[in-house]
């Protein structure tokens, strides 16, 4: 895995202070919001369903790389 996969979501330093002055110069608009009670699902999407050419990368690395299997 790539650094930036472990690595955890966050904005930058520059984005921080930017959303600070925001919530300082508009205090009246920074309100917690809740979370929505119902994500709506694409019906056209398959969860956890990898594109075809995905698929076609695992296979090509599985048949050079034999050994790593389980």
């Amino acid at each position: 895995m790539s650094d930036e996969a472990n690595r955890p979501q966050r904005r930058s330093s520059s984005a921080e202070a930017a959303a600070t002055r925001w919530r300082q110069k508009n205090p009246e608009e920074d309100i917690d919001h809740d979370p929505p009670s119902h994500v709506p699902e694409d019906e056209e999407v398959v969860p956890n369903r990898h594109s075809a050419s995905a698929e076609a990368a695992a296979l090509r690395w599985h048949e050079r790389h034999p050994e790593d299997e389980d």
